[in-house]
């Protein structure tokens, strides 16, 4: 009954039993040093079972379900089992947009999951969800530019460049495949000349080239 109990009362198991505070921490931080460790080494059946016994201490932690969801989608094996996986997170994902009040998490989680329903084959429910996204302007990195000051304006200029040129390349090499027009690569590989010539960023612009060649 515990697990059902903090579950109500939106606390964890150790919660419930009076734990300290620190306890809770340091069995919080080693689930996900064991989680990132398995994720390195591909163990992912091993981290969704490690976050599901997790979610029972630590009901509808945010970052424990996204780090289920993911897991259940690098899992492999038959078809039938991957397409189980796949609805698997699409739940999980679905309870995180439920119970997770991070604007980040959130957004995060309705992006990916447009593209789970895509995989299961349902297309209207994966539209439905794409149209709630914001558009670019509507974006934080454009609200954030208005309001910060000095360092950190130039910062966060800075940071929105590689996001801005994603989205860029994206569209004009979808552009070009439906346009059949070789132009529009083009234009892509010249934005990416002119936003990253210097050494830190040769490997997010060598990644976005690549996906140009693709």
């Amino acid at each position: 009954m515990l697990p059902a109990l903090a579950n109500y009362f939106r606390i964890s198991v150790d919660e419930l039993m009076c734990v300290s505070e620190l306890e809770m921490k340091e069995k919080y931080a080693e689930i996900n040093r064991t989680w990132d460790e398995n994720n390195k080494k591909g163990k992912h059946s091993e981290n969704a079972a490690l976050m599901r016994r997790s979610l029972k201490t630590f009901p509808n932690d945010a970052l424990l379900l996204v780090q289920l969801s993911t897991s259940l989608e690098k899992i492999g094996g038959s078809e039938v089992e991957k397409l189980e996986h796949l609805r698997e997170s699409i739940a999980v994902q679905e309870q995180i947009l439920r119970f997770c009040k991070d604007s980040e998490v959130r957004g995060a989680t309705m992006y990916n999951i447009c593209f789970a329903y895509w995989k299961i084959g349902e297309r209207e429910k994966a539209l439905g969800q794409a149209e709630k996204l914001p558009n670019l302007y509507k974006a934080r990195e454009n609200a954030l530019v208005y309001f910060l000051r000095g360092e950190e304006r130039k910062a966060a200029a800075r940071e929105a460049l590689m996001p801005l040129a994603w989205a860029i390349s994206l569209h004009l090499k979808v552009l070009y495949e439906e346009e059949n027009d070789p132009a529009y690569l083009s234009k892509a590989a010249q934005v990416i000349d002119i936003l990253f010539d210097g050494e830190e960023q040769r490997e997010f612009a060598d990644s976005l080239r690549r996906t140009l060649a693709d």
